[in-house]
C-alpha cells in the first residue's frame, strides 16, 4: 500500500513537468548583424534588415521577436516594427529567410493589422545554405567602348 502511495505521488509530481505549459528552454539567438536600421519618427515604424546565417526556422521566428525587446530599448517611441532578415551570401540582391511585424501600439495594432500587441506576423522562407562550389553571382558591369 505504502508503495503504491509513493507511486501515485512519484507520478504526481513528474506528469506536471512533461506537460505542454511546463517551461520551455527559449530558443538562443543566432548571431546576427543589423544590415539596415531606419525609423521613421512621423510614424513611429522601425525598419531593420538583420543578416544572419542561421536557417532554422525557430532561430529566426526568435530573433524577430527580440526586436520587440530592441524596439522598447529605443530612445524613440516605437509603434511597429517590420524585420526582414537576409543571409549574407553575397548575392545581388541578398536571399531573404524571413520576414516579421510586431505591433507595440495601438497605432502600431492598426499600421500591421494586427489585433494586439502580443500578436507577431512571421513568414519563413527555406532559403537553401550558401554552397561553397557555386559562388555568389553578381550583375556584370557594363564597360563603355
Amino acid at each position: 500500500m505504502k508503495f503504491r502511495l509513493a507511486f501515485i505521488l512519484a507520478l504526481a509530481l513528474i506528469l506536471p513537468a512533461c506537460s505542454e505549459t511546463a517551461n520551455t528552454p527559449e530558443v538562443p539567438l543566432p548571431a546576427y548583424v543589423l544590415a539596415i536600421d531606419r525609423f521613421d519618427e512621423s510614424t513611429g515604424m522601425w525598419m531593420v534588415i538583420l543578416a544572419t546565417e542561421s536557417n532554422d526556422e525557430k532561430e529566426l521566428r526568435a530573433l524577430v521577436e527580440n526586436t520587440r525587446t530592441l524596439a522598447k530599448d529605443k530612445k524613440e517611441e516605437v509603434n511597429s516594427v517590420s524585420v526582414t532578415i537576409i543571409k549574407p551570401d553575397g548575392r545581388i540582391p541578398s536571399t531573404i529567410t524571413a520576414f516579421g511585424r510586431i505591433a507595440l501600439t495601438s497605432k502600431g495594432m492598426e499600421q500591421t493589422g494586427l489585433s494586439s500587441t502580443s500578436e507577431m506576423v512571421f513568414e519563413y522562407r527555406n532559403a537553401p545554405a550558401a554552397s561553397p562550389e557555386k559562388p555568389p553571382t553578381t550583375p556584370a558591369k557594363e564597360t563603355a567602348k
